[in-house]
């Protein structure tokens, strides 16, 4: 690779900004088009569960007590009753796949999550899970000490958790923008190797 004029390459892009701005346009339209038309809006549902009476003896005993809750609440035990009782059109998998439960660090809360394509069916979803969790929590370990407390009920999203017009509208012009200026560096660099080809065959005539 010959070396590179950084004054020579940029009034190379400068003479070719139109070519630029028009690939900024492109992604744009196309970032636009699947933003509002092809991708499917996913409404996300939350809420906050609360642990009380969790073993802290030692902390190993804390951490698995946790953990094993946080797996039982996206467990088949757990969302097939849900699936069935609320004639959900999707299988286990799915609706595992848009469920979440995560155990905040250094506390005996979990924060759990459900993402269907429609707010009302996500919150309705999420409340039968966490009664189905209390259900089978009590059928599991029986008059545990550990007691489950909602503290922030499922709330019905305002909009769709999936979505961010400006974020996506922005990254893929600003990557077309790129891909652009790549490809006309190579542009540029073929060029300019063509010409010092040409160039060098008369420069040993002369001498």
């Amino acid at each position: 690779m010959e070396e590179i004029n950084l004054y020579d390459l940029l009034r190379f892009y400068a003479k070719r900004w139109l070519t630029i701005a028009i690939a900024a346009m492109i992604g744009a339209i196309i970032s636009i088009t699947y933003t509002y038309f092809i991708q499917q809006p996913q409404y996300k549902s939350s809420a906050t569960i609360l642990l009380v009476g969790a073993d802290h003896s030692s902390s190993n005993q804390g951490s698995v007590t946790l953990n094993n809750y946080v797996k039982l609440f996206t467990s088949r035990r757990v969302l097939d009753p849900v699936i069935t009782n609320n004639d959900y059109s999707e299988d286990y998998k799915t609706l595992s796949g848009n469920t979440t439960a995560e155990n905040v660090k250094n506390t005996d809360i979990i924060n759990v999550s459900m993402s269907t394509s429609n707010p009302k069916t996500s919150k309705a979803l999420l409340e039968s899970a966490i009664q189905e969790f209390e259900k089978q929590s009590k059928s599991l370990y029986g008059n545990s000490s550990v007691k489950i407390s909602v503290v922030d009920s499922a709330d019905t999203p305002n909009g769709p958790s999936n979505i961010k017009p400006l974020q996506q509208i922005g990254l893929v012009a600003v990557a077309s923008v790129a891909l652009t200026i790549i490809v006309l560096f190579f542009i540029y660099d073929y060029r300019k190797s063509q010409l010092t080809a040409q160039t060098k065959p008369k420069i040993a005539k002369y001498n």
